[in-house]
């Protein structure tokens, strides 16, 4: 599993998979301070919504040129420096000329069905855009409610470890001057092993939680800026 993540995490930097330098102990990690409120202008830099974005743009442009489409081809005749304007008598009654050269000819309703099938896309890419910015929303949430909920639980067993601790030591030393048995320290000791092991397990969560808030914040915040909670409230 380590040789796994290890090649994932070449990969990653785009390099060749290789072994990676020995990291510092779990315990010794350092945690970045995650502020109470993030700006939503961090969700701009995720992948996910600028394809969105993007494709929302897309069709908005197919969609433009689809009603261009309609606008007839006209070949005004310069005269004196100036368009001779006798060419349209009536610039508002363009469209109602019909078959003329001024109109484009009957097309079976084509030009219609094109510009219709162009706001449609155009809808379903500004359905998809909306769907693509409340799953960042969600994943934003859950991510957060995951750092703080981890590290309310590793404080507490933290101090349960502690606890256990001093038990541990308080059964040692009845054990020594003979007024426990054996199975008294050994109790101790299996209860503390077994908050110690559910203590590294929650830090490992908090880690991932932590990750999990930067990746979907697309690519964490810097430390110190201001942050707002509504978008409201960005000057």
């Amino acid at each position: 599993a380590a040789a796994r993540t290890e090649g994932a995490l070449a990969l990653l930097q785009g390099q060749a998979p290789a072994a990676l330098p020995p990291s510092v102990p779990l315990a010794a990690l350092a945690l970045p301070h995650v502020p109470r409120s993030l700006p939503s202008r961090l969700l701009e830099r995720r992948p996910d919504l600028a394809q969105a974005a993007q494709q929302l743009a897309a069709t908005d442009y197919a969609l433009d040129a689809a009603r261009a489409a309609f606008m007839p081809s006209i070949r005004l005749a310069a005269s004196a420096g100036r368009a001779d304007a006798s060419l349209i008598p009536q610039a508002v009654n363009v469209f109602a000329l019909g078959g003329s050269v001024l109109a484009p000819l009957f097309d079976a309703g084509r030009l219609r069905a094109q510009a219709d099938a162009a706001a449609a896309r155009r809808d379903q890419a500004a359905y998809a855009y909306r769907k693509a910015v409340l799953a960042a929303f969600r994943e934003v949430e859950d991510a957060l409610a995951a750092v703080a909920l981890s590290a309310q639980q590793e404080e507490a067993l933290a101090q349960q470890c502690d606890a256990l601790q001093d038990s541990l030591a308080l059964a040692t030393r009845r054990y020594r001057a003979g007024y426990a048995a054996y199975l008294e320290p050994l109790d101790a000791q299996r209860n503390l092993l077994s908050a110690q092991l559910a203590l590294a397990q929650v830090r490992g969560d908090r880690l991932a939680a932590t990750a999990a808030l930067f990746q979907s914040t697309g690519g964490g915040w810097q430390a110190g800026a201001t942050v707002f909670s509504h978008p409201k409230e960005q000057p």
